[in-house]
């Protein structure tokens, strides 16, 4: 009989190491669920040019990203060619499916890209403001509903 060193408790039934698979089992169940509450945003920024370049960037958190887009926090493509309108943008919440939508796009000629941003935004209009305007409201709605929750 082996003894769980945690507990002190007796693992009958179990051979020897069973509870370390459980656990794993456990953490990795917990990882998954985590990693399935997370957004995953695909992104593209360019310039007022409609044939200039084109930065295909993911991040977890858009706001955040955009934020350091222009205050020039991250020095990359987009911050050496002055990328800084947000021209199309994905959101997932599955990791695995985003994982692959991000290589299918990124292997996707420029041509289709361009098709891609003129299919949703064919103005090329900077879509920043009207996310961040999304976000807010979203949070907006969160607060009220927690407030009514409390009362």
């Amino acid at each position: 009989m082996n003894l769980n060193e945690s507990t002190g408790m007796a693992l009958a039934n179990q051979p020897h190491g069973a509870e370390g698979n459980l656990n794993n089992g456990i953490k990795q169940s917990t990882h998954q669920h985590l990693k399935e509450k997370e957004k995953y945003w695909l992104y593209i920024l360019s310039n007022s040019k409609h044939n200039g370049p084109l930065y295909l960037g993911d991040t977890t958190c858009l706001e955040t990203r955009m934020a350091e887009h222009h205050q020039g926090l991250r020095r990359d493509y987009a911050h050496y060619h002055r990328l800084d309108r947000l021209v199309y943008f994905e959101v997932w919440n599955d990791h695995d499916k985003f994982v692959a939508r991000l290589r299918r796009v990124r292997n996707w000629p420029r041509d289709m890209r361009l098709l891609l941003i003129e299919s949703l935004n064919p103005e090329w209009d900077d879509l920043l403001t009207q996310f961040l305007g999304t976000s807010s409201n979203n949070n907006e709605v969160t607060d009220r509903n927690n407030e009514e929750k409390a009362a």
